[in-house]
């Protein structure tokens, strides 16, 4: 089904378009949420912005003027900025105090290769960055990201092999041990 057919059967309010929504862009809002809050919101978070977004792709179908891909990028952009505003400021941990996560360096180390591997990541670029969110953080199977995206699956191996190196290459460079 097209972009535009959804568009078309979500505005008569048959509830499989909004099925067939979700799981063709899914994993596009998932990047556009994460491009926009970063390591600043929680995976639970990340996954409540989603749900809100395609709760308002149905709620407002019969007013959406642009394709529907642009309207879920503007939407998951605006949710998540509107979470990251209802975030509130962490208070100083003491030094003294213990974290599940490990010892201050080690938090702070995992704080750095963690937007080391973000930035690494956006800078792949289109299609790359969807297919890298799709497949790592949405854990779509490549044969589904390359039938949504048009890409052959080989060419969808190649580039998460090829986004693999260069985010291996990037951290070894950065003077981080594997």
């Amino acid at each position: 089904m097209t972009e535009t057919k959804i568009l078309e059967k979500l505005k008569t309010r048959n509830q499989r378009a909004l099925e067939e929504a979700i799981y063709r862009f899914n994993g596009y809002a998932a990047a556009v949420i994460f491009n926009t809050g970063g390591n600043s919101l929680s995976r639970e978070d990340m996954e409540e912005i989603a749900d809100d977004v395609f709760l308002a792709v149905w709620e407002n179908a019969l007013s959406i003027k642009v394709s529907l891909k642009a309207y879920i990028r503007a939407i998951a952009r605006n949710k998540t900025l509107d979470r990251l505003r209802t975030l509130k400021p962490t208070e100083e941990i003491p030094d003294n105090c213990v974290s599940d996560y490990g010892n201050p360096e080690e938090v702070t180390e995992n704080n750095y290769i963690s937007g080391l591997v973000y930035n690494e990541i956006v800078a792949l670029g289109s299609p790359d960055t969807e297919i890298f969110f799709r497949y790592f953080y949405s854990e779509q199977k490549l044969r589904e990201i390359a039938e949504e995206t048009g890409l052959g699956l080989s060419a969808v191996k190649m580039r998460v092999k090829r986004g693999k190196e260069r985010l291996r290459k990037a951290i070894v460079q950065n003077g981080v041990l594997l």
